[in-house]
């Protein structure tokens, strides 16, 4: 893991007095141990250090800009990756929408943070874990498969006009699947702090949905009521962070919401926003310019509010700069870091027993895009679709293929629950629950 120090260090060596130039180093060091079959098969430790910059040639047709990256950080390698941004900026045609890279402010948009304690796991910690994973499925004679991934991240920007951020931050993430003969469930578990994490009772969920959908049966493909588990909800939630919610999709008039600010997109019981001040998040508190984060709301009580804008399409459409730019250069614009849905006040619990006929969703799986349009996804269930009468569980089913319109099914939001979990390996999602009507299923599995 690279300190504040050696940040530090490199970046002073990378800027050069040119008009405008922007340095950026993330380190990542993740350590990894996999198991399958309650066996681990896979214990390594693998550090990702990316180095990007970006220089800016003012001219007098306008501003060229050259930009790129390298993935060693020795001192050659960053000479060479700076040289080769001066050599493309020089090459480059002046892009007269570009103003300037940003500039320090106050940051007014979130309060202050607290420096993380940084955790370092061991694999013998790991392996500790796993034991106690595989000790639960042993109990119920099944089998338990999974990842635990412990991380930890620096990031250090800087540029010409003075930005100079530096940030430390550690988390955990944990998969559990126990499997039958004929069956499978799933848990997942987030948290900025190994210790933090419950592995038995993540092992005791799983287990207890692989044995509740043993042996499971047909349905036929429709529309039906369905209980979405968080984890589920947030991965269908996490494709409108980069279909909806950035500013190049909003610049483009691509997106739902570039069409239909201040209308009604959802329905009134769903609210949207990013904010890495939530107490459940777990993330740096400024972006890849070295700008400051700030809360943006995207859908208020179902209505479209905005979008989240980086230094270049803040300049472009006169919008305040949000603080959500990615490493440059990247052809995405920026995207949300976190996605909060807020919760209801109804108890998972209870939800359950809202159900008539209706079908229990633990997670979704092989989700694809099918129209980014009108935000129109398709995958399959997987590792506990069970069918619900009368607000019980009946018997496990065999899994289903769904098509949906992300901002149609939130529009048939019946309930929210009040409890929430943080999902989400790339971007961090805040889900609750969510028992939905007409959910539409398209397809059948064998299995």
């Amino acid at each position: 893991m690279l300190d504040r120090n050696r940040v530090r260090e490199l970046i002073k060596l990378s800027l050069k007095p040119i008009d405008m130039m922007e340095v950026g180093i993330y380190s990542h060091v993740r350590g990894t141990t996999r198991f399958a079959n309650s066996v681990i098969h896979q214990n390594l430790s693998v550090e990702y250090p990316y180095f990007w910059t970006r220089i800016v040639i003012d001219t007098p047709r306008g501003k060229k800009i050259g930009g790129t990256s390298c993935t060693q950080l020795t001192i050659d390698d960053i000479r060479r990756t700076v040289a080769r941004a001066l050599e493309i900026a020089h090459n480059s045609t002046p892009d007269k929408r570009f103003v300037s890279l940003p500039k320090p402010e106050p940051h007014k948009g979130a309060k202050a943070t607290k420096p993380v304690d940084i955790e370092e796991v061991t694999p013998e910690e790991r392996a500790r874990a796993v034991k106690k994973i595989v000790k639960v499925a042993q109990k119920y004679n099944l089998d338990v498969a999974g990842v635990i991934h412990t991380n930890v991240y620096s990031l250090g920007v800087a540029n010409s006009l003075g930005i100079d951020q530096f940030g430390l931050n550690c988390d955990t993430y944990t998969t559990v699947t126990a499997m039958s003969k004929t069956s499978s469930g799933y848990s997942l578990a987030m948290a900025r702090y190994f210790n933090k994490i419950d592995f038995e009772q993540l092992a005791e969920i799983a287990c207890q949905k692989a044995l509740l959908s043993q042996n499971p049966q047909e349905i036929t493909p429709g529309k039906y009521t369905v209980l979405l588990e968080p984890h589920a909800v947030a991965e269908m939630i996490s494709f409108l962070g980069w279909l909806e919610f950035g500013a190049k999709a909003f610049a483009e008039k691509r997106s739902i919401i570039s069409k239909s600010l201040g209308q009604k997109i959802t329905g009134s019981n769903i609210t949207i926003y990013d904010d890495f001040n939530h107490p459940q998040v777990n993330t740096f508190p400024f972006d890849y310019e070295g700008v400051m984060r700030k809360k943006v709301t995207f859908i208020e009580k179902g209505v479209a509010k905005g979008v989240v804008f980086d230094s270049f399409y803040a300049h472009l459409l006169k919008k305040p700069n949000t603080g959500h730019a990615l490493p440059a250069p990247n052809p995405h614009g920026p995207f949300p870091s976190t996605l909060i849905l807020q919760p209801g006040n109804i108890p998972l619990a209870k939800m359950l027993g809202m159900i008539e006929k209706g079908i229990l969703i633990t997670r979704f799986w092989y989700t694809r895009v099918v129209d980014p349009d009108t935000t129109t996804i398709t995958g399959l269930t997987r590792d506990g679709t069970f069918w619900v009468e009368n607000g019980e569980i009946k018997y496990g089913i065999k899994n289903l293929r769904f098509t949906i319109n992300i901002y149609e099914v939130l529009k048939n939001v019946l309930a929210i629950s009040k409890e929430t979990v943080l999902s989400g390996e790339f971007t961090q999602v805040v889900a609750p629950a969510l028992l939905i009507k007409d959910f539409e299923f398209t397809g059948k599995t064998e299995y």
